[in-house]
């Protein structure tokens, strides 16, 4: 049955990480090729910007796995298993990509050639068509029903199965890139489970931490757009 109670989930935050997701991968096919052949250097920023983006996705797509679709088809398997089903079945078709990317991602890293690079990029293209489809049908069929079955408590564990799974090193990174698409009041919610110390000092420190990820990244200019 529905919850009743006024205490249930936020979705805005989720509708962040995935357009963070969609410029991601938009943006990843053609960052790899414009990498010049033999420019490792180049290629180790891109390699890396990529699987940070990468494990953030898998980590993403786990906690759905594992903490939301269970409850969703327990909740409202009538309203939302065929969806459901559906959205499952993607996440496979995504996880197959999401290796077969992250194997040329390694081997363009330390080699690359126009040749890996365009299969690198092919990978990703594919890849971000199939994520875009994917985070389409999610926000049309699931997420506006998700409020009705799964608390506010419920969903922030979903949203720090992902963040507490990352590297301490990166949550910077990823915390600005999500705050630099949010309104201020998503921002807050994004926060509100965390400890005291990192509330503060994240809104201070992250989206410095992005600035200058996006610049080696994406140069100061596109950083920007």
């Amino acid at each position: 049955m529905p919850h009743t109670t006024t205490d249930r989930a936020d979705v805005r935050d989720m509708l962040v990480v995935h357009e963070a997701f969609r410029q991601c991968y938009s943006r990843l096919p053609a960052l790899v090729r414009e990498v010049a052949p033999g420019d490792v250097k180049r290629a180790e920023v891109v390699a890396d910007h990529a699987k940070l983006i990468e494990d953030f996705l898998h980590l993403h797509h786990k906690g759905e796995d594992d903490l939301l679709w269970p409850k969703l088809l327990e909740r409202a398997g009538d309203r939302l298993g065929a969806a459901v089903a559906m959205l499952e079945s993607q996440h496979e078709e995504i996880a197959t990509l999401l290796s077969e990317s992250s194997g040329r991602l390694a081997v363009w890293r330390v080699q690359p050639s126009k040749e890996s690079g365009e299969e690198l990029a092919d990978s990703l293209d594919r890849l971000g068509a199939l994520l875009t489809e994917h985070l389409g049908i999610e926000e049309k069929d699931v997420l506006p029903l998700v409020p009705e079955y799964v608390t506010a408590k419920e969903w922030h564990e979903l949203g720090d199965h992902a963040i507490n799974a990352l590297p301490k090193s990166k949550l910077p990174i990823v915390f600005g890139m999500l705050a630099s698409l949010a309104d201020p009041d998503v921002v807050k919610l994004m926060l509100s489970t965390a400890p005291l110390v990192p509330r503060m000092i994240m809104p201070v420190v992250g989206p410095k931490a992005y600035v200058r990820h996006a610049r080696r990244v994406y140069g100061p200019v596109q950083a920007a757009a």
